[in-house]
């Protein structure tokens, strides 16, 4: 089965078929261990592949959308008993590095990939403190820590808000912490932040009770209050920024508060569901080109079924769907984040976010203009702004297309683009 000299021929010659997308192959040169440990090392955090081939190809997708093309096998360590190695990949815009496990009488036993979160070269460690917080939200204590810039203040100031399946105070996926990127870019920059871990992250919420108000609303509300105590912080500066779900809920987050200076939203939809007959972009969550197999086509047909269901209001209260119960989907459909947005007195800061390839996903790419075109009509207070990042993904991340989710596993930081326009217009509207 292996058809290299020694430990090292053989990881080179296997990553080499891997880097070129060559699966079966590569899977060729793994032992059945080998293929159970490469299913059963893929994040759990991501999609579940079905079997190793599948493990490599979703690996593949994800350093791709990160790095670009792969150029070839770097440096390969070999242990004293050549029974494991660690083998650095190179790609046009970056390395990875993956650790394989090879028994040289029958091939590769182990494989598996352990990236880690790095700082941004936009953030300065030396610029601002943190500490420890809590925010009392009346049922719960939540976790959550303060950036406060160096110097006398007062500094204006920014709650973070997560997006869905976001739980922990950093805002982690995968290498990737999208809050903690915001929160110490900004903080960088003179203005103070607060991240806060989500009530899902610790506390559970009974069905009966898991609306968009008690799950994000309410609990944001409170983190503005412990942020508009805080010590340094200028009281008539305080900003509401979510990310995706949490910047779909910005505006009313501001509305239920009532004395909040700016709200800026991150890739957060101008409306809260899905149009049943606009459904084209869902192709994309099953392939990268959008070309289904049979089975995914039917696959498809029942997620437009359930998005029809949604859209209508044809569900009970405490039927599960997509993981969450009736009453959460009622919560979400009630509510209008643009027409609440324009109902505030309170500028508004929308950055919207695309990166597709536009002649292997044309109706993704049009779909994410005219998600930004929606919030272009909204009838917004002054000072407000509205901008579209194209070659960024949903975390705010330069990469490669087609983007796929798999990309946030291996790191990639917000770009410094968002950072400095946020520190831009947040100054404007603070003077």
């Amino acid at each position: 089965m292996v058809p290299s000299r020694n430990a090292e021929d053989t990881v080179r010659e296997f990553v080499t078929r891997f880097g070129d997308g060559s699966f079966a192959q590569a899977t060729d040169l793994l032992t059945a261990d080998g293929r159970t440990a490469a299913v059963e090392s893929f994040p759990d955090e991501f999609q579940e592949p079905m079997d190793a081939e599948d493990a490599l190809e979703l690996y593949w997708l994800g350093l791709y959308a990160q790095y670009g093309d792969f150029e070839g096998v770097g440096e390969v360590e070999v242990d004293v008993d050549e029974t494991g190695t660690n083998v650095t990949l190179e790609f046009e815009d970056g390395t990875e590095w993956a650790s394989i496990d090879i028994d040289d009488g029958t091939g590769i036993t182990g494989f598996s990939f352990s990236s880690t979160y790095e700082i941004p070269g936009y953030v300065d460690r030396s610029a601002f403190s943190e500490r420890n917080v809590t925010v009392d939200t009346g049922d719960v204590n939540l976790e959550g820590v303060i950036a406060i810039p160096d110097g006398t203040g007062p500094f204006p100031a920014v709650l973070l808000v997560h997006g869905a399946g976001i739980h922990d105070l950093d805002g982690t996926d995968g290498a990737s912490k999208i809050l903690k990127d915001l929160a110490w870019g900004l903080a960088s920059q003179g203005i103070a932040t607060l991240r806060y871990e989500k009530r899902l992250a610790k506390h559970e919420v009974e069905d009966e009770n898991y609306t968009l108000d008690t799950v994000v609303v309410n609990d944001a509300v409170a983190a503005v209050d412990e942020l508009v105590t805080t010590d340094k912080v200028a009281e008539d500066a305080v900003f509401v920024a979510g990310h995706s779900q949490g910047g779909m809920c910005a505006p009313r987050i501001a509305a239920r508060h009532g004395d909040v200076t700016g709200i800026v939203a991150l890739d957060a939809r101008a409306d809260s569901t899905l149009d049943p007959d606009h459904l084209a972009i869902l192709r994309y969550e099953f392939e990268p080109d959008g070309n289904l197999s049979e089975d995914q086509e039917a696959e498809l047909e029942r997620e437009r079924e359930t998005v029809r269901r949604l859209s209508e209001g044809d569900y009970a209260d405490d039927e599960t769907i997509w993981g969450r119960p009736g009453i959460w989907h009622r919560s979400v459909g009630a509510y209008d984040p643009a027409g609440t947005a324009s109902s505030l007195d309170v500028p508004c800061f929308v950055l919207k976010a695309g990166r597709a390839d536009e002649e292997m996903q044309p109706e993704l790419a049009a779909w994410f203009r005219d998600e930004f075109e929606k919030w272009r009509t909204v009838d917004l207070a002054d000072g407000s702004r509205v901008e579209f990042y194209e070659g960024l993904d949903h975390f705010l991340q330069k990469g490669f297309t087609p983007a796929n989710p798999m990309g946030l596993y291996f790191g990639g930081n917000v770009a410094e683009c968002i950072v400095s326009d946020l520190v831009g217009w947040i100054d404007d509207i603070a003077r």
